[in-house]
């Protein structure tokens, strides 16, 4: 019994490693990523870096990069809604620090992109 339930645990463990990545870079609605409050005012920014660069989202982590470092540094716990909230941020993170980073296979990190990239035309266009 003891030894049925260890292989229950390690089972369902490997399945939640497994399956985060995929609820990871799934974005709220618009309204609400807009409200104010920390991401608010971040998707206000980025949307304004989005569309100073021609709504080039390859244009936009380049010429918001000091901005995005900031944001990190100064203000509080933003990391906590850039998966959900704030795609742009997001998107450049996921350039940044690259698949191996998150452990995610590349197919993974594809779809982490892809998911990120949407999100910023949702919000920003």
């Amino acid at each position: 019994m003891y030894q049925q339930m260890n292989l229950l645990v390690g089972n369902v463990k490997k399945y939640l490693l497994q399956n985060n990545n995929y609820m990871r870079y799934i974005f709220k609605n618009k309204e609400d990523a807009f409200d104010k409050g920390r991401a608010g005012f971040a998707n206000s920014v980025c949307k304004l870096i989005y569309n100073q660069s021609g709504n080039d989202i390859e244009k936009a982590i380049k010429n918001g990069e000091s901005i995005f470092t900031d944001f990190n540094e100064y203000v509080r716990n933003i990391y906590e809604l850039v998966d959900s909230y704030i795609p742009l941020i997001a998107y450049y993170e996921l350039k940044k620090h690259g698949a191996d980073n998150y452990g995610f296979s590349e197919e993974e990190y594809q779809e982490a992109l892809n998911k990120t990239k949407a999100g910023c035309e949702r919000y920003y266009n």
